[in-house]
């Protein structure tokens, strides 16, 4: 029999490329510089439409994984991917934005956030199948693959740029279908007896099977969809924005190597904290570790609200907001695992995430409204501050509901 570590490991792989939309950012300037704009945030846009497609549609993407087992969404999701980013590479045809916007929100924005979701519902709740003893570890080791997305493919994407950025469209797009499609042919679900795994502390209990009309009636699955909206805007709102906040305050004779260092070194701590944070759920239970992330992320969003201009502090302090989201793509997962049971995991984790891409929308496009607007970042960081602080509120109130 294969060692069951190898579907979150393929998981990983897998994630790797969804999470190249984290480094989506990189094409901002290229494309001003193509189409001759000084906004950015018709460019973010195609960011937030990935966002919010993605979450639309995961919930029917959870349903069909529930159905069909996960081979067909994974591999549907992967030309679902290719042909956006061919529709991208097709904007060459076109001189004029007015007329290129169209393709690139339908080709960068709605095609990517349907394929991803499709791909996406599959690795973490199979993970989940096959680790019930571990499940924030299992699920962790999958989500490190989406945080590590941005280091793998921001050298591959710069370096293709370098050849002209819609042909990095096509380029980019035929990646992510070979590595998606090759993996997505060997996932497979677990044999029933993995049920009877032992969790690893005893004291965090799970839930019998719930379906999704079950979850949608429970308290907990409110907070949850709440909470994880609020906190999840900090993450996206530096992450959709990440490099014009880094060109707004650092110095251009340094953009050169801050820009790259960071969105490595951040991909990273992105990666880390999926799997620092579903570990820490497994020992401590879901809500605690909830609250420790929100808090420490209100801290790193008001200290860096200050000095993302010092470029020796950007750095780590943006590492710590990276890292802080990316355990809520461990933490949310398995805390959805635990209250609601695993039979039904793909739907229901679906409609929890269909907050992420609200606060997508909110993030990407809310930071750069607000650039825009007043010509500086530095009011967005408030904004995600007080974000956290609601999400952090939600989830005190959920530690204190009583399981029904």
């Amino acid at each position: 029999m294969v060692n069951r570590w190898v579907y979150p490991l393929m998981g990983l792989v897998i994630s790797a490329m969804l999470g190249g939309i984290y480094a989506f950012s990189l094409y901002y300037s290229p494309l001003q510089q193509a189409y001759n704009l000084n906004v950015v945030s018709p460019l973010a846009l195609a960011f937030s439409i990935i966002t919010v497609s993605y979450s639309i549609f995961i919930i029917p993407a959870g349903v069909i994984y529930d159905r069909l087992g996960p081979k067909i969404p994974v591999v549907v999701g992967a030309f679902m991917i290719l042909t956006g980013y061919v529709l991208g590479w097709y904007m060459k045809n076109f001189e004029d934005w007015g007329k290129a916007a169209l393709l690139y929100y339908i080709g960068l924005g709605f095609f990517p956030g349907l394929g991803l979701a499709l791909v996406d519902a599959v690795p973490r709740p199979l993970a989940a199948k096959w680790f019930p003893d571990r499940t924030g570890t299992a699920v962790g080791t999958v989500a490190f693959g989406f945080g590590i997305g941005a280091a793998v493919v921001t050298p591959i994407i710069k370096y293709f740029l370098d050849q002209g950025v819609f042909f990095t469209f096509l380029y980019m797009g035929l990646i992510y279908f070979a590595v998606i499609f090759l993996l997505g042919i060997f996932l497979r679900e677990p044999p029933d007896d993995f049920r009877k795994l032992t969790l690893i502390n005893p004291e965090i209990e799970e839930d019998e099977d719930y379906n999704l009309i079950q979850a949608l009636k429970d308290k907990r699955f409110h907070i949850l969809w709440f909470s994880f909206a609020f906190s999840s805007f900090a993450g996206l709102m530096v992450i959709g924005n990440a490099v014009p906040i880094l060109e707004e305050a650092i110095s251009p004779q340094d953009l050169k190597l801050i820009i790259p260092a960071f969105l490595i070194a951040t991909s990273f701590c992105n990666a880390g904290g999926r799997i620092f944070w579903g570990n820490l759920l497994d020992r401590i239970g879901p809500w605690r570790a909830m609250e420790v992330n929100f808090v420490v992320t209100m801290v790193a969003l008001m200290t860096l609200s200050f000095s993302y201009s010092n470029r020796y502090l950007v750095i780590p302090l943006g590492g710590v907001i990276y890292a802080n989201y990316g355990g809520l793509l461990a933490l949310f997962p398995s805390a959805v695992a635990l209250f609601f049971g695993k039979k039904y995991l793909g739907r229901i984790y679906g409609a929890v995430f269909t907050s992420w891409g609200v606060a997508g929308l909110m993030g990407a496009v809310g930071g750069g409204f607000i650039r825009d607007l007043t010509g500086s970042y530095f009011q967005a960081f408030y904004v995600a501050v007080i974000f956290s602080m609601l999400a952090l509120f939600l989830v005190y109130r959920g530690s204190k509901i009583q399981r029904v």
